[in-house]
């Protein structure tokens, strides 16, 4: 279940304009994935499209299942911890600009 907090000017994105909408760098949200991978986990929000090695992403099943508790969850380290600020930083300035 997802909160739709956020408004979003599309439905699906690709993953440049996920990064784009949340204040993400892409090599961010590609080790996040590897990381989901080999915990035998998908991040919530990521859509395998059939017959082709492409996905797309659901940007509020993302914000709200994966992307927040992520944030505001336990760290494993300090430079964890400042990257997670820096996004929360950057997710707050997207918000003001659109």
């Amino acid at each position: 279940m997802t909160l739709r907090t956020f408004k979003y000017k599309y439905r699906y994105c690709n993953q440049h304009q996920l990064c784009d909408a949340h204040g993400l760098r892409e090599k961010t949200l590609e080790r996040w994935i590897s990381e989901e991978k080999e915990k035998g986990l998908t991040i919530p929000g990521r859509i395998k499209i059939p017959g082709v090695r492409s996905y797309i992403w659901d940007p509020g099943k993302f914000h709200d299942e994966f992307l927040v508790p992520k944030l505001f969850g336990p760290v494993r380290n300090e430079y964890e911890k400042q990257e997670h600020i820096i996004i929360l930083n950057n997710l707050k300035q997207q918000r003001k600009i659109t």
